[in-house]
């Protein structure tokens, strides 16, 4: 009788333990800032993540991986005869390196190698992205506060998908270049270039008294400059949105101050003016945030040089 209750209460600790421990799925990214991307991702099956039901967001990821993230998203699946010097055709990864070179936005190093285990970096996807999307850049970086360590090769890349708005940069304006792309950031950058018909909330009208823009406003363009004849300029701009809409200013350079004067509704839209103290000694980047429940975010920035 004993040795019959100890078994069963050894079942019923072992029932417990599983219940506590077992992950459940999505567990890893459900509370995470892109979690409605990569859940989108898994119920389209675009992605499969690993057996325990996670995707580990915040991994880099490597160039084979990335590859095998990018053929699935855009649906290439036509392969060419790849010669490389590291791979040998045994790899898991093989035949989706046979379709990034196909599809054209693999070509390999100097060395003839594909570095399929390396981990790779956001200039790398910028440059990706590019090709993918036949994407040509002005080679404009200036909004990041980062922009001079980014490779001369990859200028253009950058400037072209921040203007587009696939990718964008951290709450201090820098690009991280550098840094290894994260498995969320890397299928972020993705959903966004694949999916243009996504609806954003944009500004319709942009004009700055004082100050001379660079280029005719275009509200598909998200990077601007400027050039101001006075210490202070003032921004007026029209959202197409009415109810709901929030504008947000921002300046992330130091000396500058953004004060919004007015914010009215008017037929179609709303306007809004911000007088704009620009910094001493550098240029002054402003970011416009128009955000509408429903519809995503879209971030203007705008430098404005003295």
């Amino acid at each position: 009788m004993f040795n019959r209750k100890f078994m069963m209460l050894i079942g019923t600790a072992m029932i417990v333990l599983l219940m506590v421990t077992a992950p459940a799925f999505g567990f890893d990214y459900t509370d995470h800032w892109a979690g409605e991307t990569i859940q989108k991702w898994f119920d389209e099956k675009r992605i499969s993540g690993y057996e325990d039901g996670s995707f580990k967001p915040n991994n880099s990821i490597t160039r084979a991986e990335f590859i095998t993230m990018v053929n699935k998203a855009y649906g290439f699946e036509e392969t060419a005869e790849v010669e490389f010097n590291d791979i040998d055709g045994s790899e898991w990864y093989y035949s989706e390196i046979q379709k990034s070179v196909k599809a054209g936005y693999i070509v390999g190093d100097d060395n003839e190698e594909v570095r399929p285990s390396d981990e790779v970096s956001r200039q790398e996807v910028a440059a990706v992205i590019c090709r993918i999307n036949n994407l040509s850049g002005s080679g404009d970086v200036s909004v990041f506060s980062d922009k001079n360590y980014i490779a001369e090769w990859a200028i253009d890349y950058v400037g072209a998908v921040a203007s587009n708005g696939y990718m964008i940069g951290d709450n201090d304006s820098n690009f991280n270049p550098n840094n290894y792309i994260t498995r969320a950031e890397a299928l972020v950058a993705l959903d966004r270039s694949i999916d243009r018909d996504v609806e954003y909330a944009v500004i319709s009208e942009l004009s700055i008294e004082g100050a001379e823009m660079n280029q005719a406003f275009d509200e598909e363009k998200t990077v601007y400059n400027a050039n101001a004849s006075q210490d202070a300029s003032k921004i007026v701009f029209v959202a197409d949105t009415v109810k709901g809409t929030v504008i947000n200013f921002d300046s992330y350079t130091e000396g500058s101050e953004i004060i919004v004067s007015t914010a009215s509704d008017i037929e179609g839209g709303i306007v809004c003016t911000a007088e704009v103290k620009l910094a001493e000694l550098e240029s002054t980047v402003v970011k416009i945030t128009v955000s509408k429940k429903g519809i995503q975010d879209r971030t203007y920035s705008i430098t404005i040089n003295k």
